[in-house]
């Protein structure tokens, strides 16, 4: 009987517990309507609350309102709380640009999780069933998919829950018919101008008629294998992750002394926390990055949203991109100076000696013209402690100072000559009896 099947897929993956409340994806079909009614039907049993929200996509006009009305009236004779919202998705798709099945899934769990917010909802219930899951595997192996995509759609993630994985959409027409459900159907799931109708109403069918006639069973069957398989190895890959990156960092040396799977994990692991998102980090993205650790410092390569990677000085780093520091110049004058580009307050006095404080201190006077800069083409000082002279760039590569970090180290220049590079003070200039005393202060320690 399906409610049992529907049952112990919530008890064997802990999908719900009582005393929680949860949101079905009311879309008004045949999928929807069976995972809606069932849950009502044995909620008092499990102790827990259902409600409903449907998303009007504003594609289908006439129908999709109609769908949304059926929605409404359902959700009313179970009794349950209904909730509905109207959009346009191919708007949101075009100004986004993004595919409509991408701007419409983004915008329902949107809806989904604003409404679990503002009501307490715990979970949300989506109805995915077991030919879905096939058709997702399908679809994944044929782009290029690793263990974890073969794996098929997750029971799990996050609040979001399937209790109807383990149902075959057979059985949930029969249900329907069997408890005298109405249901809709969306006219688009018959057309093949999208992916999934592509894979449901012809990929499908003739794999089942040529080749397996039991390949949904098959197939679903395979994907709890590849997901307990999958789950181990990114728990190994997560504590790896754990012990070499930090801060978005990670040797190079310990990331190829990893298992060729793990060291994927891990390389994933750090594009989708620079990122901010699981989303668009395929295969040939983390392939690229590991080709990244291969060549020579100073190398870098930008990815989705916004993250670049860098290999740097042994190690391979990876961050959201910002934007290049614009070139900065001040004349300092006696006091405190605000520096918007160094985010910091420079304070310019006198010194008699030379303290220990981190403060750069210089032989100058106080009539001399004291300007602080950013770095130029072509600048050269002469570095106390070293011989000769020497090219900023060439100091800051000796250094090993980030290539992103390098507009941010303040140049002094007295009366047009390098004084001093950070902290690093030119020989020329280096401090006696008596100068002057620079001290740096992030304007986050001044406000404190």
């Amino acid at each position: 009987m399906i409610l049992n099947a529907i049952k112990k897929t919530i008890s064997d993956y802990g999908l719900l517990h009582g005393g929680e409340s949860v949101l079905v994806a009311l879309s008004g079909g045949a999928d929807s309507v069976c995972l809606t009614h069932a849950l009502c039907a044995f909620k008092d049993e499990i102790g827990i609350t259902v409600s409903a929200a449907h998303v009007n996509h504003g594609i289908r006009g006439e129908e999709a309102d109609r769908d949304e009305e059926f929605a409404r009236q359902f959700a009313l004779s179970l009794g349950i709380e209904f909730y509905s919202v109207k959009l346009d998705i191919p708007a949101e798709a075009k100004e986004s640009g993004v595919s409509e099945e991408t701007a419409g899934r983004n915008a329902r769990y949107a809806f989904f999780d604003s409404l679990c917010r503002r009501h307490g909802i715990d979970k949300i219930a989506t109805a995915h069933n077991k030919n879905d899951n096939a058709e997702t595997i399908a679809m994944n192996f044929i782009r290029g998919s690793t263990v974890k995509g073969l794996g098929g759609i997750p029971r799990r993630r996050g609040n979001i829950i399937r209790p109807l994985l383990d149902v075959s959409r057979g059985e949930i027409e029969r249900y329907c018919a069997e408890n005298e459900l109405e249901y809709v159907t969306d006219s688009t799931n018959l057309s093949c101008d999208y992916t999934r109708n592509k894979a449901r109403n012809m990929l499908i069918p003739l794999i089942e008629r040529e080749f397996n006639s039991s390949f949904t069973e098959t197939v679903t069957k395979n994907a709890v294998l590849a997901a307990e398989d999958s789950a181990y190895i990114d728990k190994t890959a997560r504590a790896e992750y754990e012990r070499i990156v930090a801060d978005g960092r990670a040797e190079i040396k310990e990331l190829i002394s990893l298992d060729a799977a793990i060291r994927r994990r891990v390389v994933y692991y750090m594009l989708s926390e620079a990122s901010g998102t699981k989303d668009d980090i395929g295969a040939a993205y983390v392939k690229s990055a590991l080709s990244l650790a291969e060549k020579q410092s100073g190398a870098s390569a930008d990815f989705p949203h916004g993250v670049r990677l860098r290999n740097e000085y042994g190690f391979l780093v990876a961050e959201k991109r910002t934007e290049d520091t614009n070139p900065f110049e001040c004349t300092l004058k006696s006091g405190e100076n605000y520096i918007h580009e160094l985010n910091a307050v420079v304070t310019l006095s006198t010194a008699d000696e030379r303290g220990r404080d981190g403060a750069v201190y210089l032989s100058a006077g106080e009539d001399d013209k004291i300007i602080i800069r950013s770095r130029c083409a072509g600048d050269i000082f002469y570095p106390c402690g070293m011989t000769g002279s020497k090219k900023v760039k060439e100091y800051f590569i000796n250094e090993k100072i980030p290539r992103d970090k390098r507009p941010l180290v303040p140049i002094i220049e007295i009366n047009g000559v390098i004084a001093a590079v950070g902290k690093r003070v030119d020989r020329r200039f280096l401090f006696t009896d008596k100068g002057i005393k620079i001290d740096f202060t992030e304007i986050r320690e001044v406000e404190a």
